[in-house]
């Protein structure tokens, strides 16, 4: 399965030789065609030498007439290593030449079309084993791509060649060996259609759940938490999957490795502990150096995963997370009339990655009084090397010691410590945001993202009870119904009709507006986008639902494609059946119990010859097997909402104290005392 990451890759297609030769001169302009694109990622390539097209029908209208390969560039605004090769590669003359003379260049946002951005990923780790961004891939003028990887340096470095090294031998070996190509580029579409019709059926049962929930447990870092892999991904799903599974086995090891995971990753680098909200991942295994862009789908799961911790726990340090995300979103992330926006790059002025976020020694000995510094540089980890491995003297902020070992370091007590740490936080964060550029936000709405947004504020609410966020998570909602959705088509974003996670995922926001407000305007358009999802992208044959609705287009657009893996973010079949079940529980609808088994069915033999594949899989499985807790109740509602209780769902109504009704029947209490002590026999 697809593991997506930044990196260099050098895929064994064909043996890249140097070539020598003079290149024919070609005078570009300095604006192309991108500069009308709505985009900002596309838009900073507006101005780059190469002849960049979008995707669409006329570039491979362009590239069939003139007989040309296409170049085909998929990267984002957040993407660092985006950035990197177009400084190196497509802002020279010189490469630009080479492109615009011999190939038709496409350049894609992946967050704008992750339906292309999926195949051609999944091409790349076909052949490499890898895929990531910036993706780079060499097409036939239909679209089959026959060779590619994804950073590639502009010269060659040890066994990595030189981007300029590949463009000159793809141009060679298209002029002397196409049909070669041809025959290869069929080859790898014959495989990729081939792994995409095969069915994934399988059994579902206790089984399956098990022996993933173990596999997890095996793969957990004890030690410094998180699933042992570098670089290191959130997951933020598979630790809510344990906390679930907690709840009805308790255990020691789950234990363990939900509360270290989580508060290695609090205490990490990866968190941004002067203002709030995390970084996409970390490139080492101890969580202190991340990549520093922030994506709103990853702290949307992180916020929804932390509140959950912060109600089994009641640790403060989850309490601080939540907060501290949610604070982010509010200054930088989000706009007042509603709507969150899409990712904050990782780079500052010229490819300065992370320069907004670290800190030197001495800037810190100048800008804090001794006291403060002589605290915040244990608190920290301050050291004159710093930590930085491409910025020698740099920092990278990460909790090194905690409070009580300070104070007695120090020998003053433990709340003047926290004072002096608040204080010195303060003017560091001032100081970062007066006399540093803040980096780029890409404000682009998408509605998939944003509908995750919505449903963790109500998860957040639910625990914190905070106003802002139900309001926020209201106003957003009726945005994205007021700009994106016309009551028979949904868009992904400004003119990007939308995909299978758009219908579903928004569906999912709107049930948890229904059960925070009680209101049904919010299930019966739950209900409604379901319907449409269905409609739309259900595979009627096999089960499951395909990513778009697209069954032809240019390239690979007409292979139909069905995610399952959390690729690290939540899948749309990952998550369609606790919805529908859900969904079932609060309309007494049969289709819909009906449809969560035929999805997880779909995928059953995936989950069995892959269990870590697709943790929001394994939460919705978890919920088919244990039944939905519906609750109906008048005058206990908010206790009840505020209880810790996984695949809950809640109906206010004039039934007197608590009914519970779940697979085991239906029981009433009078009040939450007597529901919480009795409960636990139904475990």
């Amino acid at each position: 399965m697809i593991l997506m990451d930044h990196g260099i890759v050098f895929l064994k297609l064909i043996n890249i030789l140097t070539l020598k030769g003079n290149l024919s001169i070609f005078e570009v302009s300095m604006a192309n065609r991108l500069i009308h694109s709505k985009s900002p990622y596309l838009r900073k390539a507006a101005n780059q030498p190469v002849d960049w097209f979008e995707w669409c029908e006329e570039a491979f209208d362009k590239a069939q007439r003139e007989k040309k390969p296409i170049l085909l560039s998929i990267g984002a605004s957040w993407c660092h290593w985006c950035h990197v090769m177009a400084k190196e590669s497509f802002e020279k003359e010189e490469i630009a030449r080479i492109i615009n003379n011999n190939f038709i260049p496409i350049k894609v946002d992946r967050d704008e079309r992750p339906d292309i951005d999926k195949r051609y990923q999944e091409v790349v780790h076909l052949i490499s084993g890898i895929g990531g961004w910036p993706l780079t891939v060499f097409l036939t003028p239909e679209g089959v791509p026959f060779f590619g990887g994804t950073y590639f340096p502009p010269e060659r470095r040890g066994q990595y060649p030189g981007f300029k090294e590949v463009l000159l031998k793809i141009v060679e070996l298209w002029e002397n060996k196409r049909e070669e190509i041809l025959k290869n580029a069929s080859s790898i579409f014959n495989t990729l259609k081939s792994y995409h019709t095969q069915s994934f059926q399988g059994q579902i049962g206790s089984t399956q759940l098990k022996r993933s929930i173990h596999a997890l447990l095996y793969s957990i870092d004890y030690e410094w938490g998180g699933i042992k892999t570098t670089p290191k991904f959130h997951h933020a799903k598979a630790f809510e999957l344990l906390l679930y599974d907690n709840f009805f086995n308790p255990d020691s090891m789950k234990d363990k490795a939900i509360q270290v995971s989580l508060e290695a990753m609090a205490k990490g680098g990866i968190y941004d502990h002067l203002l709030g909200g995390f970084f996409r991942y970390s490139t080492d295994s101890l969580w202190r150096i991340p990549h520093f862009e922030k994506l709103l789908s990853d702290n949307a799961e992180l916020l929804t995963t932390y509140s959950l911790a912060f109600q089994v726990y009641g640790k403060d340090l989850f309490k601080n997370i939540c907060q501290g995300i949610v604070k982010y979103y509010k200054r930088f992330g989000s706009a007042l009339e509603g709507g969150f926006y899409a990712s904050q790059d990782a780079d500052i002025e010229d490819l300065n990655e992370g320069g907004y976020y670290t800190f030197t020694e001495g800037e810190l000995r100048n800008l804090l009084r001794p006291e403060e510094f002589s605290v915040i540089r244990r608190y920290f980890g301050i050291t004159e090397e710093g930590n930085m491995p491409h910025n020698s003297g740099k920092n990278v902020l990460y909790i090194a010691e905690d409070i009580e070992t300070i104070a007695q370091s120090l020998g003053i007590n433990e709340n003047r410590v926290k004072e002096l740490i608040n204080s010195a936080m303060t003017k560091m964060l001032s100081y970062r945001e007066k006399e540093r550029p803040q980096p780029f936000i890409d404000r682009t709405i998408y509605t998939n993202w944003n509908a995750l947004m919505i449903e963790s504020l109500c998860d957040y609410h639910m625990v914190f009870s905070d106003p802002w966020a139900i309001d926020m998570a209201l106003k957003t909602a009726h945005l994205l119904l007021e700009r994106y959705y016309n009551g028979k088509i949904l868009y992904h974003c400004e003119d990007q009709e939308g995909y299978a996670e758009d219908y579903l995922f928004l569906a999912k926001a709107l049930l948890s507006l229904f059960q925070i407000t009680q209101n049904n305007f919010y299930l019966e358009l739950s209900i409604k986008l379901t319907d449409q999802a269905i409609e739309l992208f259900w595979d009627d044959k096999n089960g499951g639902f395909f990513d778009s609705k697209r069954k032809q287009g240019e390239g690979l657009l007409d292979l139909e494609i069905k995610n399952i893996a959390d690729t690290p973010n939540q899948s749309v079949n990952g998550v369609a059946s606790l919805h529908f079940i859900k969904l079932g529980a609060l309309t007494s609808r049969e289709k819909y119990y009906s449809l969560a088994e035929k999805n997880l069915e779909a995928f059953g033999g995936m989950i069995t010859e892959y269990p870590l594949v697709s943790f929001s899989y394994l939460i919705s499985l978890m919920a088919y097997l244990r039944g939905i807790f519906k609750v109906e109740t008048k005058d206990h509602y908010k206790d009840v909402m505020g209880l810790f209780r996984p695949f809950k769902v809640v109906v206010q109504s004039d039934t007197d104290g608590i009914v519970v009704c779940d697979n085991k029947g239906c029981r009433k209490y009078e009040n939450l005392k007597d529901l919480i002590e009795r409960e636990e026999q139904f475990r």
